[in-house]
């Protein structure tokens, strides 16, 4: 997401600094599923020689405004910057897990592969098309006897190191966003998820955040458990430059199709409040909303 036009800014070494501080925040800001039965143990996990495609649609609003001292405020008004500005994006991703038949140790072999990843973003009513590196990316590696993915290669002509590395540690965290309890589920039943992720970005330190999730089990309908969802999400980063306050809270669905042991549907609406201190006497302001909605179809 978009949130200013950066050649808007002059090229002088404070505002270098300044497009560095707020490249930053635009990377954070784009920046995270007729008989009823008694109860089910849950356990989100893949299985051999099948096809798992998921489809994330993703769409958000945000507004950004800026505090500091008059000379910042009369230089973003010179250059034409009106304030609050205003930014909408949607976004489509697929990807495709393929897994492979177990080996003798009870071993997964999987593959990982990124279809087209686009985004259209419109700043204070101009629309662009975004493409996405990622787009094409293949990751191979193997699921573990507790069903963890571990990663043996990343190909993608247009990934950084750093991207890999990015994508490496996102599949990680992603992997443990649904923490199920081990003892079986009743309707009526909740259970609570704390993530924490850490997200590298080249030039900064890492951005932490934690996801704290509670699921409550509404019903279980044939093959199907619908679980309502309560998330909150908390970021408390400090740079050497610039520091970043982030909280947001919100709810969604999921459902969990019982028979293959995987989260098929989740959906969510969360706004966040963020609030970026540029270290220079000037404060950057963001409300934001995201709504993903998210299915996979399993073969």
């Amino acid at each position: 997401m978009k949130f200013v036009n950066l050649s808007l800014y002059k090229s002088t070494n404070q505002n270098k600094t300044m497009l560095k501080k707020i490249s930053l925040t635009l990377f954070i800001s784009t920046s995270f599923f007729c008989f009823t039965q008694e109860s089910v143990i849950f356990d989100n996990k893949v299985k051999p020689k099948k096809e798992y495609k998921t489809l994330v649609v993703s769409n958000s609003y945000a507004e950004i405004d800026f505090l500091g001292d008059e000379e910042t405020m009369r230089m973003l008004k010179e250059q034409g910057v009106e304030l609050p500005i205003t930014s909408e994006s949607t976004s489509n991703s697929t990807t495709i897990i393929t897994t492979q038949k177990s080996s003798k140790n009870g071993e997964i072999p999987a593959t990982f592969k990124y279809g087209e990843i686009t985004a259209f973003t419109t700043t204070n009513g101009e629309t662009k098309r975004e493409d996405n590196p990622y787009t094409g990316a293949i990751i191979i590696g193997r699921y573990d006897l507790n069903n963890k993915f571990n990663v043996e290669q990343v190909k993608g002509e247009n990934l950084t190191e750093q991207m890999k590395n990015t994508l490496i540690t996102t599949l990680e965290s992603v992997q443990q966003a649904i923490d199920f309890p081990d003892k079986p589920m009743k309707v009526g039943d909740t259970f609570h998820s704390d993530v924490p992720m850490s997200i590298p970005i080249e030039g900064f330190n890492a951005i932490n955040m934690k996801i704290k999730t509670d699921y409550f089990l509404k019903e279980i309908v044939k093959n199907t458990a619908f679980f309502e969802i309560e998330q909150e999400i908390v970021m408390d980063m400090s740079q050497e430059e610039i520091s970043i306050l982030a909280n947001g809270s919100g709810s969604g669905t999921a459902e969990y199709n019982i028979e293959q042991s995987y989260l098929t549907k989740y959906n969510s609406t969360l706004p966040m409040e963020m609030s970026i201190d540029m270290g220079d006497g000037t404060t950057m302001k963001v409300k934001m909303a995201t709504t993903t909605d998210q299915t996979t179809d399993i073969k």
